[in-house]
């Protein structure tokens, strides 16, 4: 097998680089993929804060309802 065989065939079983892209190329998809991660992160993030906010609302809720003796009932 020769040296340019060789170079094709582990191109084509790199799944992390199509064998047409140049490295500046990568990058550029990469930094794309890169950007497109950190917004659903973002996301994620602001939604877990919002989750948050309303587990502390509901426990407050709750801790109101057992000081007036209707929350749920203790298990000891």
């Amino acid at each position: 097998m020769s040296d340019s065989d060789r170079n094709r065939q582990q191109q084509e079983h790199s799944p992390e680089q199509p064998p047409h892209a140049t490295p500046r190329e990568h990058v550029r998809k990469m930094e794309h993929h890169l950007q497109e991660m950190g917004e659903y992160l973002r996301r994620i993030g602001e939604r877990l804060r919002r989750l948050d906010e309303q587990l502390s609302q509901l426990e407050a809720e709750d801790d109101r309802a057992v000081d007036r003796g209707r929350g749920w009932p203790t298990g000891g």
